[in-house]
This record gives structure tokens, sequence and C-alpha cells, in this order.
């Protein structure tokens, strides 16, 4: 496994941000054999058309880039890990590093940064993303430089290598959740082949919520709540999961976010509106190109469309990370839940056919990212509330033994 991703808004991108996928290997140039896709979204797409005046003006006037502060997105949004020993955090003020294994960390970059997601393919190469930029740097963030912004703006990015990558842009109701900036509404997906400096539009069905592909070919797709795959690069998409049907009386879709993992497998999380009683309808899925399949679903909202036997590890959707094809961590927040028990995560196993209960993530409240190398091996940054004292840390938490013990790596001051 070459990365882990934090993950997780919801964009948008996974297998960057927020989960484990492998890199891309050599381009495939059809569909594996062995299952039929649901429905057939269409034939072929066409590439959306460019920003009429209106959105060029939203552009320049920077309208299409929402305030993170106004968001609440936490100090350490996003993080991600190459290597047991090299990993990064990014957020709304720095940009952190560590060269083993999170015992110590480097700041990189400091300021009203207002980065949500960050995306490394190796040791030098990656990428962070925030509402009003994008910055890359080739050296492993000793030096990172400002990316000329397309129109759309970039919400969230998922490279394959060091030049060819994917992004979704634009939309409206963007939020960030789980180390991703992902549009509920009007996303669309952009490609790049030298590294972001210049995007192309990329046919995509319509509302994209997040991307990620697993080769240059085969890729994923959550928009208006449901799942997508493509064997051909984008030209075409196959609808895998419609996801749950909205409640009446709802404009609002649901969100799907997705991390690929492996070669051609997908984990996803489908978030719907409305929020009650501490609780937050989600839906957790893993799809192949034979089956997409609803792993557990929060129990005290209706779901119509989705049949699961599981619950979701609580009551309010959190990151995760996608290991590899056949294992992945789910972690939510329970705010009405004891101190010891807010911040409970699943682990999945078996492409998603064990599901198994891991306790709460330890020192944290409220967690953003997530990225795990290998379901032992992981790191999750959040927020840490003294209720007594009512005092804020950010902090960043990592563990070597599947969660039995959590080590406290970074707080903020």
């Amino acid at each position: 496994m070459r990365r882990a991703a934090a993950a997780v808004a919801a964009v948008a991108l996974a297998g960057c941000a927020s989960g484990a996928p492998t890199r891309g290997g050599p381009p495939s140039a059809g569909m594996e054999t062995g299952g039929t896709p649901q429905a057939r979204h269409s034939s072929r797409l066409s590439p959306p058309a460019l920003p009429g005046r209106a959105a060029d003006e939203d552009c320049a006037s920077g309208k299409d880039r929402p305030d993170l502060l106004s968001l609440g997105t936490g100090a350490l949004s996003g993080v991600q890990f190459v290597s047991a020993s090299h990993g990064w955090a990014v957020g709304l003020n720095r940009i952190v590093s560590t060269t083993d294994g999170g015992r110590h960390w480097n700041v990189q970059d400091r300021g009203r940064l207002g980065l949500v997601s960050v995306d490394f393919t190796d040791d030098w190469h990656g990428w962070a993303v925030g509402a009003r930029r994008v910055l890359a740097t080739s050296d492993g963030g000793q030096h990172w430089r400002v990316l000329p912004e397309p129109c759309p703006a970039v919400r969230a990015v998922h490279f394959l290598s060091p030049s060819v990558g994917f992004a979704v842009a634009g939309g409206t109701q963007v939020g960030p959740f789980g180390g991703l900036l992902v549009p509920e509404h009007g996303g669309v997906v952009l490609a790049t082949g030298n590294g972001g400096r210049t995007w192309r539009p990329v046919a995509a069905p319509a509302g994209v919520q997040s991307v990620c592909f697993n080769t240059a070919e085969r890729g994923w797709l959550g928009a208006a709540g449901h799942l997508y795959r493509t064997a051909d690069g984008g030209h075409s998409w196959d609808l895998a999961a419609a996801g749950p049907r909205s409640p009446r009386g709802t404009s609002w879709p649901y969100t799907m976010i997705v991390q690929c993992a492996g070669t051609d497998s997908v984990w996803g999380l489908d978030i719907g509106p409305g929020v009650a009683a501490s609780q937050a309808p989600h839906v957790g899925y893993h799809a192949t190109p034979a089956t997409a399949v609803p792993l557990f679903a929060e129990g005290y909202f209706p779901h119509p469309g989705v049949a699961v036997h599981a619950p979701a590890p609580g009551s309010y959707p959190g990151p995760f990370s996608a290991v590899s094809a056949s294992a992945a961590v789910y972690i939510d927040s329970c705010p009405a839940c004891p101190a010891a028990a807010m911040v409970p995560w699943d682990l999945a196993t078996s492409g998603g056919a064990v599901l198994r209960r891991e306790g709460s993530v330890g020192d944290l409240t409220l967690p953003h990212a997530a990225a795990f190398l290998t379901p032992a091996v992981g790191w999750v940054t959040g927020t840490a509330i003294d209720f007594h004292h009512h005092h804020e840390r950010e902090r960043i938490v990592s563990t070597t033994d599947g969660g039995r013990t959590w080590r406290i790596d970074y707080t903020s001051r």
C-alpha cells in the first residue's frame, strides 16, 4: 500500500484525501467481466460546457470560493501518509509534515491558508486544496507554490502520478467533510496531464460530489448521492448504486463520497439530508465491477431503497479511510455519548462482509480526517474539547495496534 489519505467531507475525492487507495497502474482498455452494472447512465457523455458570463464573473470576484471560516473547518482538516514514516496534515492555518511516523511534526507553511485536503503520490509530489487556492510541491513540501485555478474553482484533487490527476470543481452548498471540500449540487470533473497547471473538463453525470480513479481508465464518481463507475476514462459511466431516496419534502440530495482502492474497487459514504435528535443519515458502501453493497446505515432515520443489517458506527458521519480493496476504516462521531465513546469507529474487512466495532478513537471529541495504511496503523486528525474549561485543541492521534491504544502525536497550543 503506497499511501493513505484522508478523507471525506464530504469532497470529494476519494482516494485522495481521505482514504488509502493504491495509486493507479497501467491503463486498462475495457471493463472487466464478472458483473453487470445496475443501469447504464449514458452510452457516452459530453464534457461540460465552459462557464458562461455569470460563472466567469463569480470566478473573477471569488464568489465561487466559500469562506472556510464560516464553514467551521478545523485547524487540521486533511491528513495523508505515503508510508509508515512520511505524512502531511493541512488545515485552516498551517501545513505540517512528519518523517518519523508522527512522533515529530514540522510546520512547512502557516498563515490564512484555508486548506481542507492534501494528496501526495510519493514522498515528493503533493497538492493541498482549499476554498481559495490550490498549492503544489515537488520537494516533499519544503516549498509550496500556488497553481493557477480554473473556473469553476477546484474543490478537491486526486492524482495518479506527478502529472496525471482529476478534480471536482464548482458546485454550490460547498462544505468540508472528512478531509475534502464537497459540493452538494452542480459539481463537475476536471482532468490534468501536467500536474495541475492546466485543466480540461471531463464528461460526467450531473451534480458531481466526489471522484477518484484506480487507473487512468477505471474510476468511480459520486453524484447527487449516486455511485457511478467508468472503465474508459470517463467517456461513459455506469450507475453502480442509486443510494437511498431523499425524504419527501426535501430537494437536497444525498452526498456520495468515494475513495478508490486496489485495481478496480471503491469504498463510499452516502450522507443524507435532515438532522435531528443528534442523528444524521449515512450509509457505507463497497463496490467492485460486479456489485455494490451497502454496509451499514444510521438506524434512527429511514433510508428507503437500501437494505442493510448493520448500524453505523455512530450517530453522525465522520471521515473514512480506504485501506485496500478488502478493508476500510469508518469513523463517526457521537456527541450524545459518554466522553470515552464520542468517536466510535468500525473496521470493514472481506470487502465489507465483516464489520467489527473497534471502540473509540482516543483523545478526540470530533474527528476531521483519517489516514490508515493497514487496519492496525493509522492517524486521525480532529478536535479535543475540554467542556469543563471551554477550551478546544486540534490534535493528530495515531495507533499502531488497531486502536487498542492511541498516541497524541500533535496538539495545537
